[in-house]
């Protein structure tokens, strides 16, 4: 059974930060707004808090990741709006839904789907003239905010020659290779991104930062802990980044996080310094994501079946349905030659799963042809197992513990670790 790692754009996620959370019980002072020309559209114009008489102010316009709908308006408005200047006023649009199957939330001309009858390159330069009828504001001034799923439409979008937008702050996305980006030079980007992001990896900043400033645009790289979604001082990141996007300062020298890199690089076989967050799950679910596609898995730690230390991972799925996975995403250190893949392993009446290790090149393809740990089938008493890949043009390493048919599975002490 073939099993490729999982795509991308079905799994983007988004989370609120704590102040966010706290800040979207204000009463809305939003407009909602629909353009007759384009059926389904929807966008809110939210207000400058202090505009200035006869002075047209800025204009910061939000297409929101995940499903893009509007329910990230209370969010929007009172999270981010908040850290917009004062005379700016806030737009947010939402994606269209064409079909319930839809799995591109924000299509784009190389990205359609079934149904569309507007790409949403076209659907926001609608919205902006529409806006301006109301909101008049300066087209020096304006700003893009996008992130996860609207990323990998905005990116193109800056990228064209008359583009919408001169600034763009993108977190967490995809970054899109097969764009000429020749047309962005002299526009502003901050790229926000977290090293821990085991959804949309770490490369991708990576690859967006050096293709946009190679074409002469500005780029400022931004970095937080905690994984995908609006961790840590988001908020503040925000202002701080929207202030420097409509600034004319300089971009500062980007510092980049360094991926972890073992205590002491081992010989085969010898010690190995696990590169993954939290491989005996002894904190939890820490470290970890869970897509449960099926809504049939249970996912949790046990301590009365465990193999080393205090706690092991237990699956245990019913009813079938979708592909559950737990997975976990490393950036693999420079000079590293081989990946070795280790775990324990038990199973009772499992039909079908998996656990695979996949590594990817600069082209974020997968490159090993062989990921599978393990299959596993039936029951199965604990079992060590270990598998090694050369990681020659590698720069990420993905390991999901996939569960395809019903079943229960135990797993314990898993380790990804470099061999130099």
């Amino acid at each position: 059974m073939s099993i490729r790692p999982f795509g991308l754009v079905c799994v983007l996620t988004f989370a609120l930060s704590d102040a966010s959370v706290a800040a979207q019980e204000n009463k809305s002072r939003a407009i909602e707004h629909t353009i007759a020309s384009l059926p389904q559209s929807l966008y809110f114009v939210v207000p400058p808090r202090q505009p200035v008489a006869r002075k047209r102010g800025g204009l910061v316009v939000v297409l929101p990741g995940g499903d893009g709908s509007r329910d990230f308006l209370p969010w929007v408005e009172n999270g981010l709006f908040a850290q917009t200047p004062a005379d700016c006023a806030g737009v947010l649009v939402t994606s269209v839904k064409w079909t319930p199957e839809q799995k591109v939330i924000w299509p784009t001309d190389e990205s359609r789907v079934e149904g569309m009858k507007y790409t949403t390159e076209e659907y926001v330069r609608a919205v902006l003239a529409d806006a301006a009828k109301t909101q008049p504001f300066d087209p020096s001034r304006t700003v893009v905010v996008a992130w996860s799923s609207s990323g990998p439409a905005v990116y193109p979008m800056m990228a064209t020659k008359n583009a919408p937008f001169a600034r763009a702050y993108i977190a967490m996305s995809v970054f899109p290779k097969d764009v000429d980006f020749a047309p962005a030079k002299g526009r502003r980007f901050l790229l926000d991104q977290s090293p821990d992001d085991d959804v949309t990896g770490f490369s991708h900043v990576r690859d967006a930062f050096a293709a946009l400033t190679k074409a002469g645009a500005v780029v400022r790289l931004s970095t937080y802990d905690g994984g995908h979604g609006w961790k840590g001082d988001a908020l503040q990141r925000l202002r701080g980044g929207i202030e420097w996007l409509l600034s004319t300062e300089p971009a500062p020298k980007p510092v980049w996080p360094v991926p972890k890199e073992p205590k002491k690089a081992p010989a085969y076989g010898g010690k190995l310094d696990n590169l993954l967050a939290n491989g005996g799950f002894e904190k939890g679910m820490s470290g970890w994501r869970f897509v449960e596609a099926s809504k049939h898995l249970a996912a949790r730690t046990v301590k009365d079946d465990v193999r080393e230390g205090k706690q092991a991972l237990h699956l245990k799925k019913q009813g079938g349905g979708d592909v559950d996975v737990v997975t976990q995403t490393i950036e693999l250190p420079e000079g590293a030659t081989t990946l070795v893949a280790k775990a324990m392993v038990k199973g009772k009446g499992a039909s079908n799963a998996w656990i695979k290790v996949w590594l990817h090149d600069n082209a974020d393809q997968p490159a090993n042809k062989d990921p599978d740990l393990v299959h596993l089938t039936g029951d199965a008493e604990w079992q060590a197992l270990e598998m090694s890949w050369p990681t020659a043009g590698c720069v990420r390493a993905v390991l999901q513990i996939l569960m395809v048919g019903d079943g229960e599975v135990w797993v314990d002490d898993v380790v990804l670790a470099v061999v130099k």
